[in-house]
């Protein structure tokens, strides 16, 4: 039966190229730069209906990898939109004159609280002045000076009515001073004409001056009238309060109209604005501390006050403390906050020590955070970033859940002060990627009623001509904004080439301009280097080259040890069992591909296939369910006549780490194939693809690494025509290979087949035919899977025989 080996690629197959003619310029410094976005029309979409949408919950969650210029584009469609959304507000603190504890919040329209706190402000400095020229007023001194002589007089006629009552019994009114400085009154007794102390009495007596009897007379009388003497003072201080109040009142009523007439101007002014109630509070409470006012305080801010408070402690009440001013604000903010702690997101309480050494707050040591200063507009953070912050996230969470900021330190119980609580109205703007959103979704109950719109944004797009003229203009753009060197047309169709090369997908192109930035600064500096004006693509492969040189020592090792045998991979010759898969390795930095030598061992038996790697916990789980899948496609096609009495293992030789995928499944299958039939298969050829259960071939990922890396052992060990790679079919779209490997394939070195089911790689393998399954669910003798259809059937007659035995 003739032979039916499918037909190699051709090389047109092996590698798109970029067409430079379609460019109509010399270089990009003639093109217009690209200033729009493109390729994620989707994700401008839903961020534009998130931004516009101002109902609660409205955020936006962007779900994009590194690098596909989620931010710019972002920014872009944001900044629209705000100059539509002018409602802006300021934000601004104040003293609470009913309980310091809890300052109060005012809210401005934008720019007023400036005005508010510069009129404020004025306003007591006018009153300082004003008050204090009062003081010195003569009709101001004349009434306050006729409460004095009043007061004077009560006092002289208390005084003198106590001397009288106390006169007929010997006595006296005398004022002495305590050793503190401070004078008192006291009764003196009147003998011989001369007032004497009680303890002048004492000594009278000792110097046989007063008898002793009398003196116990005196001591009586005094301790009488002593009791009077309390009352009196009691009666005394009274009148000095009232004197005092009278004092404060008659200042009060007087300073009060000044005080009123400037406070109702600023409630004129700011008529618009919610600070009535404030105003009044402060002017109740400047009239009741009038005194600060007084020439006895007139220019010494450090002077103490009554209660222990310095006089600047005081007016500081009378401050404004703006914590948000947009007064030179034009549209809704767009704050990205890159660093997004506690206090640079919420805001916080500092505080200070004083002259003893305390710590204090006050309402002016409150700061506003990025969520408040976003009030109106759009908050941009990294969910990463938020997610790792302590307390970040659950803070976050409540404001969007109940649109109410409560500004605190982030370190608890820190202060006393509780400040109002304020209504926020911010967007928030999460970037992240697809594993954080669905773990939020999955975790947060209420995450997606705080996140109602997801952008997706995508890596890659159409590789249309339009897009390929556009990206022509992006390099325009960048070489611009960044002054490095433009590129020629050449240098261009080699960037796409390799922005191609990057989606995997030849009719796809990467729009992860993050990297393709950095490959534009590259190619340019090797240009200058070689003092080149522009950038070709010569100098685009140059850089490529060093990009790959830089990061591919693990890349070298692995090859190191293959040549040398240390890894064991054949690429000549045949043999049973064996052959060679391939896989990807990613070092973080580069991914690369490798031959891996697979091995099956068949016998009789009912233990099925043994996964070594699963056995010794090397495999991931979809590797698991890829050798699973072979069972399934054995019993199809071999075990409709009989049940399967086999017993078999599968490994990766050499394998002492983890692995995980199914695109080794194919490989697998062969060798499995080859063990049963006892048919070698050709080293020189290396398998990848994945397989199910009816035998069809599917599609694997980082195909153009695979082929490299087993066409880069086989360079090594010289190429003979028989080398080459079995990939699926759907890969053919994919293949982006390199030159040295494109001319090897013409020169007929080296060959790539694509197969839909895995029969067709059989003649590849093995030179048979792989044989076509006939009515009775037999094969055509001499074909490959006649062979391994005969030695099932040997393996159930030793499995029954042995059973017989037992």
């Amino acid at each position: 039966m003739a032979i039916k080996e499918p037909v190699p690629l051709s090389i047109e197959q092996l590698r798109w190229r970029c067409d430079e003619s379609i460019f109509h310029f010399r270089t990009t410094k003639e093109l217009v730069p690209l200033r729009g976005i493109v390729g994620q029309q989707r994700a401008i979409e839903a961020i534009e209906l998130g931004a516009a949408i101002e109902s609660r919950g409205y955020n936006i969650f962007v779900m994009s990898l590194l690098g596909t210029g989620r931010l710019t584009t972002v920014k872009q469609v944001l900044e629209p939109i705000a100059q539509q959304r002018q409602k802006l507000y300021d934000f601004a603190y104040v003293h609470n004159f009913t309980n310091p504890t809890m300052p109060r919040l005012l809210r401005f329209r934008a720019g007023k609280a400036r005005q508010f706190a510069r009129a404020l402000g004025e306003t007591i400095g006018f009153l300082r002045t004003r008050i204090a020229e009062l003081f010195r007023e003569e009709a101001f001194q004349k009434s306050r000076s006729a409460i004095i002589q009043r007061f004077r007089t009560k006092e002289a006629a208390l005084l003198e009515q106590f001397n009288a009552q106390i006169a007929p019994q010997g006595f006296t009114l005398g004022q002495v001073t305590d050793p503190d400085g401070s004078a008192r009154f006291e009764l003196f007794a009147i003998i011989r004409g001369k007032p004497y102390s009680l303890d002048q009495i004492a000594a009278l007596v000792g110097e046989g001056k007063l008898s002793e009897r009398r003196a116990q007379r005196i001591v009586g009388t005094y301790l009488k009238l002593r009791e009077e003497l309390v009352s009196m003072s009691y009666r005394g201080q009274e009148m000095q309060r009232a004197f005092q109040q009278a004092l404060l009142d008659h200042t009060r009523k007087a300073a009060g109209i000044i005080v009123a007439a400037a406070f109702d101007e600023l409630r004129t002014r700011f008529a618009e604005e919610a600070v009535a109630e404030y105003l009044d509070d402060c002017q109740r409470d400047l009239i009741e501390n009038i005194e600060i006012f007084s020439p006895a305080y007139s220019g010494a801010p450090d002077a103490e006050l009554p209660d222990g408070r310095t006089l600047a402690d005081k007016l500081k009440e009378y401050t404004v403390n703006i914590i948000v001013d947009n007064a030179e604000t034009r549209s809704a903010p767009i704050i990205i906050e890159t660093f997004p702690t506690y206090t640079n997101l919420f805001g916080t309480i500092e505080r200070h020590y004083d002259r003893q050494g305390i710590v204090r707050s006050d309402f002016t040591m409150i700061k506003a955070g990025a969520v408040l200063r976003a009030d109106g507009g759009y908050l941009i953070v990294n969910a990463s970033d938020v997610l790792s912050e302590p307390q970040v996230w659950q803070t976050l969470r409540r404001i969007l859940l109940y649109g109410k900021l409560e500004i605190q330190p982030p370190e608890p119980s820190s202060t006393a002060l509780k400040p109002e609580l304020i209504d926020v109205n911010v967007k928030v703007v999460m970037l992240g990627d697809y594993q954080t959103y669905l773990a939020l979704a999955a975790l947060e109950e209420d995450f997606t009623k705080m996140f109602k719109i997801a952008a997706e944004f995508d890596y890659e797009t159409d590789r249309s001509e339009k897009m390929l003229q556009n990206f022509a203009r992006f390099v325009a753009r960048l070489c611009e904004e960044e002054n490095v060197l433009h590129a020629r047309p050449s240098g261009v169709a080699a960037l796409i080439e390799w922005a191609v090369e990057r989606a995997e997908d030849k009719n796809k192109i990467t729009i992860n301009f993050s990297d393709v930035s950095d490959v534009i600064r590259e190619a340019s500096f090797v240009a200058q280097q070689h003092r080149k004006r522009f950038f070709d693509r010569e100098s685009v492969e140059e850089a490529l080259r060093l990009r790959r040189r830089r990061t591919e020592l693990q890349d070298v090792k692995i090859k190191s040890q293959i040549h040398h045998g240390i890894l064991m991979i054949d690429v000549c010759g045949a043999r049973i069992g064996q052959i060679n898969g391939l896989t990807v390795y990613s070092t973080g930095l580069i991914s690369f591909g490798k031959p891996a030598r697979i091995t099956a061992s068949t016998g009789a038996g009912n233990a099925g296939i043994i996964d070594l790697e699963h056995e010794a916990s090397l495999g991931g789980n979809i590797y698991r369910k890829g050798v699973l899948t072979i069972p399934g496609l054995l019993r199809e096609y071999f075990g409709q006549r009989r049940p399967l009495a086999l017993s078999a293992s599968i490994t990766f030789e050499q394998n002492y780490g983890g692995i995980d995928g199914d695109s080794a499944s194919l490989a697998e299958l062969y060798a499995i194939l080859s063990s049963l039939a006892r048919v070698p298969l050709l080293q020189s050829i290396a398998v990848t693809g994945s397989i199910n259960q009816k035998g069809d071939v599917q599609p694997v990922g980082g195909v153009n690494e695979k082929i490299i890396g087993f066409f880069e052992i086989c360079q090594q060990h010289g190429l003979d025509g028989s080398h080459g790679v079995i990939i699926p079919h759907q890969n053919i779209a994919d293949l982006m290979l390199p030159e040295a490997l494109l001319e090897a394939a013409r020169d007929g070195l080296f060959r790539i087949w694509a197969i839909r089911h895995f029969t067709e790689g059989i003649p590849i393998l093995t030179g048979m035919e792989a044989g076509q399954m006939l009515s009775d669910f037999s094969y055509p003798p001499g074909t490959f899977l006649h062979a391994v259809d005969q030695r099932l059937e040997e393996l159930t007659l030793v499995a029954r025989d042995y059973a017989r035995t037992l």
